[in-house]
């Protein structure tokens, strides 16, 4: 379990702060701290990484430059007030129950920003992951996904193991939106998430059995 003191660290950053008003993500920040708090209170969970970075000034000169330009239009107003509370999002956890931690424990726990390296699936898939890109690696040409399929605009925000797996923002310009697509194999299947973003971010921070409880198998 990690402790209170280096949780209060961790979300340092984020302590008082809000999305933008008149949104879904206003209270986003402090509803995902609620979130890591209880499952690292899970008597079945070991978290094993966990990384926040501090939040983007929305409309500035950075914000413009790297991350609404290469975009090409003015951010979706409901992912810019996700951004507005972290810059990114590394949370990896496992359930000390699964076949592979039972015979051997698992890492202890990093204070480690996984989502800029490239040993996610070490543990050969035991793990659950949200590793969220940084606004600023958002739509640069090494996020885009690698091999999708023809007459698609992918670029990769979220790596997870549940719910609707590896998710992408699709890059409509024509229309000037970003359209949810959740990829399978590697995206040599794409799917079109039928729900909004809020809604999205939400589930993948409720805290179910079944989500503990799939984490025990293989």
């Amino acid at each position: 379990m990690i402790t209170e003191k280096n949780l209060q660290t961790i979300f340092a950053q984020q302590v008082g702060i809000k999305g933008i008003s008149g949104t879904k993500m206003v209270n986003f920040a402090d509803d995902f701290k609620s979130f890591v708090y209880q499952l690292n209170s899970h008597k079945d969970v070991i978290i094993t990484h966990l990384f926040v970075g501090g939040s983007y000034n929305i409309g500035d000169k950075g914000w413009k430059s790297y991350v609404e330009k290469p975009l090409g239009f003015e951010m979706d107003i409901e992912i810019a007030s996700f951004y507005s509370q972290f810059s990114d999002i590394c949370l990896r956890w496992v359930n000390k129950n699964h076949p592979t931690h039972i015979a051997q424990k698992p890492k202890a726990f990093k204070l480690y920003n996984c989502t800029t390296n490239l040993d996610v699936d070490n543990d050969s898939g035991s793990a659950k992951n949200i590793l969220i890109k940084t606004g600023a690696q958002l739509f640069d040409k090494k996020n885009i996904v690698i091999a999708q399929p023809e007459g698609y605009n992918l670029y990769y925000f979220n790596y997870s193991h549940f719910f609707s797996g590896q998710l992408a923002f699709n890059i409509n310009r024509e229309q000037k939106k970003i359209e949810l697509y959740k990829g399978d194999d590697y995206f040599a299947d794409v799917i079109k998430l039928e729900i909004d973003f809020p809604t999205y971010m939400y589930k993948i921070i409720e805290l179910t059995e079944d989500i503990i409880n799939d984490a025990a198998k293989e």
